[in-house]
């Protein structure tokens, strides 16, 4: 018989690995990793590409092409377009980061001939007229205009400039005039050369069967692009230099908060790491910063850190609204709590309970083939080995009291951290 009153044993899992996809290279040369999965008969098919504002010389460029993209076709309009997909029970993400730019289809199994080649289409044959550009940087100007109201806005945007000075593409920030300097010329330029099957790769998830892979061959195999030229890997350099900054706003009831420093990305061994320090500290609802400033002193109703990995750097930041009332000392907890972790060993029940927590958190991120797609997607935008999250499982079960407090010491001097305060 069940004891009920006596809780189960926690067992923690000894590898958590993203399974090893099939590889199938179509005869254009575009490789497509398959995750073949689930009981249910639906597709994922991303498309990502190098195509993030990393490689635009001129801000929001990217971001424009990646997401009108769907406006329509020489043949059809994008209410067309969209009904078009709508009609097999399939829809169209698109989503354009600092780094890569993707194009994401979800559809039944039974409609992948259909859907994929109203994919392909999108991709070979869209128009972006000016019309829709014009609509596009109308809506993203008057959101600008509202934000720019907005003390958490105001604070995130020269936070990320203080990270990335000198125009540097992870620090840029789109202004007005960033939208409504394109034509459709410069539009369909970038898409040519950065939407082709020589400067990208698809994952393909889902319960996927011969069929499909035939009806891929079939569609994108025989995408061809004219002899594409691609210019070097851009490089841009810019030095972190740590400072605080107040940004006054008139008759602001809040002041927006950010506080952080650059990181190394997840290529570095010390990566890790720093993401159980970061839970730690403000990581998850049960964190420090949330028991001192919410919980304890009911400074504010959320307050949060996070590791951020980029391809090429990384950073950390802890941000928060506050009453204006409050700032001053909200910000001196903030920075005691940086200093416990600094120059004191972590308790063993407390650094046992993040652990589980992590943990439990990595196992969910990897339910269902569309969620494995997902982990699969970083390992591959990174480079790295399969085997990545069964060493990131290791380092959370593994890390002691002291590790941490090393990785403490070694990043987070908070005489060394950027801090921006809007209110």
């Amino acid at each position: 018989m069940m004891n009920r009153l006596q809780e189960p044993e926690l067992k923690l899992p000894d590898e958590i690995a993203v399974p090893e996809p099939e590889i199938i290279e179509l005869k254009n040369g575009l490789k497509v990793y398959c995750v073949r999965a689930g009981e249910q008969e639906i597709l994922k098919l991303e498309l990502i590409f190098k195509a993030g504002e990393w490689y635009g010389e001129k801000t929001a460029l990217a971001t424009m092409v990646n997401k009108l993209m769907e406006v329509g076709t020489s043949t059809k309009t994008a209410y067309e377009l969209s009904q078009a997909f709508d009609y097999y029970g399939a829809y169209i993400e698109t989503e354009c980061t600092t780094d890569i730019a993707s194009v994401r289809l979800f559809t039944l199994t039974r409609f992948a001939k259909e859907t994929f080649t109203l994919l392909l289409e999108m991709l070979t044959d869209a128009i972006y007229p000016q019309e829709e550009m014009e609509l596009f940087a109308s809506q993203h100007i008057q959101q600008l205009r509202i934000n720019r109201k907005k003390v958490e806005y105001l604070a995130r945007v020269k936070f990320n400039q203080l990270l990335f000075p000198c125009g540097h593409p992870y620090g840029r920030i789109p202004e007005e005039e960033s939208y409504s300097q394109f034509t459709s010329s410069d539009l369909k330029k970038w898409h040519s050369e950065k939407y082709n099957p020589q400067n990208g790769f698809i994952i393909l998830s889902g319960k996927t069967d011969e069929n499909t892979i035939k009806y891929l061959e079939q569609t994108f195999g025989e995408w061809t692009h004219d002899s594409a030229e691609f210019s070097s890997e851009p490089h841009f350099q810019s030095d972190f230099v740590p400072e605080k900054i107040f940004i006054p706003v008139e008759n602001a009831v809040q002041s927006a908060i950010r506080i952080g420093c650059r990181i190394p990305n997840k290529l570095h061994a010390d990566f890790s790491s720093l993401t159980v320090f970061n839970t730690i500290l403000g990581g998850y609802f049960g964190s420090r910063l949330m028991s001192n400033l919410r919980e304890d002193k009911g400074y504010t109703y959320g307050i949060g850190s996070a590791t951020v990995s980029l391809l090429q750097s990384g950073y950390f930041f802890i941000t928060t609204q506050v009453a204006s009332n409050v700032k001053e000392d909200a910000l001196k907890q903030i920075y005691i709590e940086i200093n416990r972790l600094r120059e004191s060993p972590v308790n063993e029940d407390e650094l046992q309970l993040v652990k589980n927590y992590m943990i439990g958190t990595l196992q969910r991120s990897m339910d269902g083939p569309l969620a494995i797609a997902d982990r699969l997607k970083s390992t591959l935008i990174y480079g790295l080995k399969m085997n990545f999250y069964t060493e990131y499982l290791n380092t959370i079960k593994n890390i002691t009291t002291e590790q941490l407090t090393e990785v403490a010491q070694r990043y987070f001097d908070t005489k060394k951290l950027a801090e921006v305060v809007a209110g």
